[in-house]
């Protein structure tokens, strides 16, 4: 919980403040930059050097259930039981992932047949429980990874049954696979956080009929702590645009998708953009839509920023993926390097997009006096991670009051006063560094 000083803390003087400004070292959200990508790269080398160099928090991968599990095992939740059959590539992913300080989220999805009546992977399990038992057995296998992704876009009928038009028995069969995965997961850790929903921009139910839709029995939606989307864009990214008709969500569409979620919770959930991305070059059997690499550089720009700009209603934004398909003439390239590691200008978007890891350190007071705002200036404390150009701001609503740009050193911690004449009421202190997710800070002056 977050110390909140009192007023009588801060009138004393200008060094109480300062004292104050010490003290406070709140981390703030920032949204975790994420990446679907491979362990190791065509030409057989490791890909977290590359992973490195992009700035990236959280590296996204799949786990079937129905590979992993093709016979049923005979004690579900023990990850040693003989029949589980654990992705080789997963498991060393995970742990070089963690020495480099690279968190890890895991999709898991398809329903072996033993559990869903000898049907196809994409049909849910005849028993809830029986996915939620391969969850708990996937958390101790995996016992690093905080971030899990319950199935992926569920309201496409090709990616999971049942299924019908714009109808509710998807969304509710969902529910219940939901329910049962976050129950088995916070069993195992309270910090697993359980990624719901995992809707994409279209499909057989679009997103918000699939929320309209998505309740348990008893009428409630099912538990979650972040809700998942892929944001595929169908325009040139921009919150400015109004949502698309008929029901899609894509990435302009992010503020609205989030007001919608939090209308169902009746709470802001954060929404968590797992798939992010569109070709270059050329379309695919997977998209029709392209555009040339230049401009992909650009939406995914855009994209980031979207994410950047709604703060704490954003928990991460994902981009599918670090590279293109192997050349073929419907390949999908959307990849920020080709198939033959050759980089392309969405590489060096990436690199500048919004990182939480490189998020400076930024101490401010949340209460002060118009008096020493005016004279003295309400004092920021910036600790970069890494040097550039730093900006910090006082502002009111977008107009901005005050505005001090140095140049920092990572690691160096440094102090700006800003000084402006305002009334009172809440503002806010915003802080920007390359590379670096925004930082906000609300003081309310008096």
């Amino acid at each position: 919980m977050r110390a909140r000083p009192s007023a009588r803390s801060l009138a004393g003087s200008v060094v109480a403040i300062a004292a104050l400004v010490l003290a406070l070292a709140v981390p703030a959200h920032a949204a975790e930059k994420a990446l679907w990508g491979p362990k190791t790269l065509p030409d057989g080398s490791s890909a977290f050097t590359l992973y490195d160099e992009l700035g990236i928090d959280t590296l996204q991968l799949a786990l079937s259930w129905a590979d992993i599990a093709p016979t049923q095992p005979t004690d579900p939740r023990n990850p040693s039981d003989p029949a589980y059959r654990w992705p080789g590539d997963v498991t060393a992913a995970a742990a070089e992932a963690s020495s480099h300080g690279i968190r890890v989220s895991l999709l898991v999805t398809n329903t072996p047949p033993w559990a869903n009546g000898n049907r196809t992977a994409i049909h849910v399990p005849v028993n809830p429980q029986d996915y939620a038992d391969f969850l708990t057995a996937a958390a101790r296998r995996y016992p690093t990874v905080r971030r899990w992704m319950i199935w992926g876009e569920p309201n496409r009928d090709d990616r999971l049954q049942p299924n019908a038009e714009n109808g509710p028995s998807g969304p509710r069969a969902y529910a219940l696979l939901l329910d049962a995965a976050y129950g088995a997961l916070k069993a195992q850790s309270a910090n697993n956080k359980v990624i719901g929903g995992n809707t994409w921009t279209s499909g057989t139910v679009k997103p918000p009929d699939f929320l309209r839709h998505l309740r348990l029995p008893s009428g409630r939606p099912p538990p979650l702590d972040w809700f998942g989307h892929n944001p595929f864009p169908f325009r040139e990214p921009k919150l400015a645009e109004g949502p698309l008709a008929g029901g899609f969500r894509d990435i302009s569409d992010t503020d609205t998708l989030s007001d919608e979620v939090r209308r169902v919770y009746g709470r802001r959930v954060p929404l968590w953009l797992s798939e992010y991305t569109i070709q270059s070059d050329h379309g695919s059997v997977v998209f029709a839509t392209f555009v040339s690499r230049a401009l992909q550089a650009q939406y995914l720009t855009a994209g980031y920023q979207i994410a950047d700009e709604l703060g704490s209603r954003v928990a991460g934004a994902g981009w599918l993926g670090l590279l293109d398909e192997p050349p073929a003439a419907d390949s999908a390239n959307w990849g920020l390097l080709t198939y033959g590691l050759q980089r392309k200008p969405a590489f060096s978007a990436m690199v500048r997009a919004p990182s939480e890891r490189l998020r400076p350190v930024v101490r401010a007071v949340r209460r002060a006096s118009r008096l020493t705002l005016r004279r003295r200036g309400l004092a920021v404390n910036v600790i970069p991670r890494r040097s550039g150009l730093v900006t910090v701001e006082l502002r009111t609503g977008q107009r901005v009051r005050a505005r001090v740009r140095l140049r920092g050193l990572a690691a160096r911690a440094r102090t700006v006063r800003l000084r402006a004449s305002v009334r009172p009421g809440r503002h806010a202190v915003v802080v920007r560094v390359p590379r670096s997710s925004t930082v906000s800070r609300f003081v309310v002056i008096r």
